[in-house]
């Protein structure tokens, strides 16, 4: 039997998204059944940011999509608030990007409206603000060929934001940005989303990403990935990049950091 995770805080706000007992069994390319979730549990809070690290390959990522919907779980139960139905409840941002080459910067933008029967119109007026908000409004008319890197992040930022996805789920999203593009965009998006408050599950190998963007902090053993950890990030907000200066974010990430290896096997065996 495993043991509880630690927990620092637990949301008290109405839970948007939920999961209890989620197991996820997959078959190598060998033919061996192995486990990539072990009893997985968690809620996430209406307007909570909640960040999610873990070494590679322990299943944060399988997690998130069957948080999404995208897989179904071997075992356990994933939910939703009911009237979140209304509308599509969530909305990916994926370390690729996911923009499509053949659709304009604008079509891109508008393209989950789109999906759920917004006309043209109005999806094209929703796409251009958001446009506007990352910086990317010259390039409306354009191909994302002629973007850099950290433009096609901010296009799929903006294409999250303007679905009206109540929850959105992130995939390393910055992680294929260079240092300095990446720090600016993780900025870019704290002030997002303290102006709209979504709700956001963000899975990141960066300690420090975690610390800066989120409100809570999950960590997750080594495969089959199970949460061990919970830290509360206490840093007040609006929060800039200037609090990972401070004396108690480097006695954070020194927490956060060993509770990571007193999960792997190695550091278990010593």
């Amino acid at each position: 039997m495993n043991a509880p995770p630690s927990e620092d805080h637990h949301p008290v706000l109405p839970a948007v998204l939920s999961a209890e007992g989620i197991d996820h069994f997959f078959v190598s390319p060998e033919g061996t059944v192995l486990q990539a979730l072990d009893q997985v549990s968690l809620s996430v809070a209406d307007g909570e940011f909640v960040c999610v690290v873990g070494p590679s390959g322990c299943g944060k990522s399988t997690l998130l999509r069957i948080l999404g919907g995208l897989d179904a779980p071997s075992a356990g139960e994933v939910r939703l608030r009911p009237e979140l139905s209304v509308v599509p409840p969530v909305a990916f941002v994926f370390q690729d990007c996911g923009v499509l080459p053949w659709l304009t910067v604008r079509a891109n933008a508008a393209f989950g409206l789109r999906m759920s029967g917004v006309g043209r119109k109005l999806s094209d007026g929703v796409a251009d603000r958001w446009l506007a908000r990352v910086g990317l409004s010259e390039f409306a008319d354009s191909y994302p060929d002629r973007l850099s890197g950290g433009m096609r992040q901010r296009l799929a930022l903006a294409r999250a934001f303007a679905s009206g996805s109540p929850v959105l789920l992130m995939d390393e999203p910055l992680g294929a940005l260079d240092p300095q593009n990446r720090l600016l965009m993780q900025e870019h998006l704290l002030r997002l989303w303290e102006q709209e408050h979504k709700t956001v599950v963000l899975v990141t190998h960066s300690i420090d990403e975690a610390l800066l963007l989120g409100d809570r902090v999950l960590v997750m053993s080594d495969r089959p990935g199970r949460i061990t950890d919970t830290f509360t990030v206490p840093f007040p907000r609006p929060r800039t990049a200037a609090v990972q200066d401070t004396t108690a974010f480097a006695r954070l990430r020194v927490r956060v950091r060993q509770a990571l290896r007193a999960h792997r096997p190695e550091e278990a065996a010593r």
